[in-house]
């Protein structure tokens, strides 16, 4: 008998006032693939076909709805600040800058954008980066910016 630890069990030590704020808006990305022809892309598009970054407004909170299309496991970074894992502990949601996304899950992160610039936001796994599944999170305005 043993018990695993999973992404439900996860909890924030300390709660956080902000964590139960509710999101301006809502941005569904769809992780895809071909593990035959070895493509990877965030809604069918690798990064070199896309037009722009993924937009966000200094202070704005997003819901990210990651729908993981492939088989693969895939676990998403972004630079610059942390997600909130939405697993249903409200106030005491982990922090995390790597959430991996099995194959067939749909799943859900909180993030602030109070970093303003553009930040990488990608697969960790290097090979599916190169190879497409690669975008860019640009947080516009803050403090001194216009």
């Amino acid at each position: 008998d043993h018990r695993v630890l999973v992404y439900q069990d996860l909890r924030s030590l300390q709660p956080r006032a902000d964590a139960t704020k509710a999101p301006d808006r809502e941005i569904e990305l769809h992780l895809t693939g071909n593990m035959e022809r070895f493509m990877w892309s965030f809604d069918g598009l690798k990064f070199s076909e896309v037009d722009g970054p993924i937009e966000l407004q200094y202070g704005e909170r997003v819901r990210l709805i990651l729908v993981n299309d492939t088989m693969m496991e895939h676990p998403i970074h972004l630079h610059g600040m942390f997600m909130e894992f939405d697993n249903g502990h409200g106030e005491r949601m982990p922090l995390k800058h790597t959430i991996s996304v099995k194959g067939g899950e749909r799943l859900s992160v909180l993030v602030d954008a109070i970093e303003p610039g553009p930040w990488a936001f990608h697969c960790h796994l290097l090979y599916h980066m190169e190879l497409g599944m690669f975008r860019v999170v640009r947080v516009n305005g803050g403090p001194g910016q216009s």
